[in-house]
């Protein structure tokens, strides 16, 4: 959607601000366009749900081809379980409480894979796990973030025998995911480093077939590496997240051919609160709107005159426009982009799908954001 001067609709005046809009046909054509970049080169879609933590987001993905759902937490898995039959939670856990949640979990799923990247999760599992009823695993590497992950070398090879060994255990495969290089600005840079990786993780998978221990899975990716990580003919199940979306981080990178490979879908809804200063005004979305990890927010449309994104505290922020003579219109809507979309988007309970002119179409809601994620732990 390009930047546009227009005034948005005046219906948009009767949702609360701050909100989330969601352009549908945008929305749609990044589902089908990951769907089918899969597809065409065989690999495995398991979007991360973190994410967007809603149900009706995760059924949408499902429906256009990708088969299930990665989770970062156990209260998220537990709260889309009942929109999805296959979650991998793609962190590892450390409490015997969490793996009794996990019993109950597998339960309620056709699917349920969890990551493990210490011995110790093979004692603790036991204690719940057995062979009549096994909990299907991934050993977690470390892509050399030092975030989670074993190792790559003889330890993570010995763990790997110790998960496809253990009589409680279904050993599926490995994850590797490299989250630190999905924004690395230039893109020959981020080939050069996701390459590297897939090479690493190549070499550790024929050493562990050799010894004899299959891999029928190899897990990761993301958003800013879906373009590379299909040409190692090593990864077999992509973890993207971002791409129903999109943000201004991912907008800020390189891609092939200078394009933007998804369309900016979501954005935050705000309006013109004051204006008692030429040359600058106050909206309703401040630091509580938008995720503060990364650049400022930027304005898509709304405003006649162009104007930098400040914040102005919690609950405040700012517009200064390029020429000090402009005097904004207070009831006056606009159209943000959010710097980075996942924890902008668990900033808020619902998010509104709209068409081209704006119209509501349906609210889906963020099922599992974190304030719900407490509930029952």
């Amino acid at each position: 959607m390009a930047t546009s001067k227009n005034a948005l609709p005046l219906h948009l005046q009767e949702l609360q601000t701050p909100c989330l809009l969601l352009v549908e046909r945008a929305f749609n054509a990044n589902l089908e366009k990951m769907a089918r970049h899969c597809a065409e080169r065989r690999i495995h879609l398991r979007p991360h749900a973190k994410t967007h933590k809603s149900a009706a987001v995760a059924q949408a993905q499902i429906n256009r081809g990708a088969g299930g759902v990665c989770c970062a937490t156990l209260a998220e898995a537990e709260l889309l379980a009942d929109a999805v039959d296959s979650i991998l939670l793609t962190s590892p856990f450390a409490l015997d409480r969490h793996f009794a949640r996990l019993l109950a979990l597998n339960g309620r799923l056709n699917e349920l894979i969890c990551v493990v990247d210490h011995p110790k999760a093979v004692a603790q599992s036991e204690k719940f796990f057995t062979a009549a009823n096994p909990l299907d695993v991934y050993l977690d590497l470390d892509p050399g973030r030092h975030r989670t992950g074993s190792v790559i070398g003889a330890e993570a090879i010995e763990l790997a025998h110790r998960l496809h060994e253990a009589p409680h255990l279904n050993f599926r495969g490995i994850q590797c995911y490299a989250g630190h290089l999905m924004h690395v600005s230039s893109l020959k840079e981020r080939q050069e480093r996701v390459d590297d990786i897939w090479a690493t993780v190549a070499a550790f998978k024929h050493e562990l077939e050799r010894q004899g221990v299959p891999c029928s899975t190899v897990s990761g990716g993301g958003t800013g590496s879906h373009d590379i990580d299909w040409r190692s003919n090593i990864a077999t199940e992509l973890q993207a997240g971002s791409y129903p979306f999109m943000d201004i981080e991912y907008a800020s990178i390189g891609w092939p051919e200078a394009k933007l490979p998804f369309e900016q879908s979501l954005f935050v809804l705000t309006t013109v609160v004051s204006a008692n200063t030429p040359g600058f005004a106050t909206t309703d979305a401040g630091l509580k709107a938008f995720a503060t990890d990364s650049v400022p927010p930027e304005v898509l449309a709304g405003l006649a005159h162009l104007a930098r994104y400040v914040f102005q505290g919690d609950e405040h922020g700012g517009l200064v426009f390029e020429s000090p003579h402009v005097e904004a219109v207070t009831g006056t809507q606009l159209l943000v982009t959010p710097p980075h979309c996942d924890p902008t988007i668990n900033l808020y309970d619902h998010m509104f799908l709209v068409d081209e002119s704006f119209e509501i179409k349906q609210s889906f809601e963020i099922t599992a954001r974190s304030g719900r994620q407490y509930r029952n732990v």
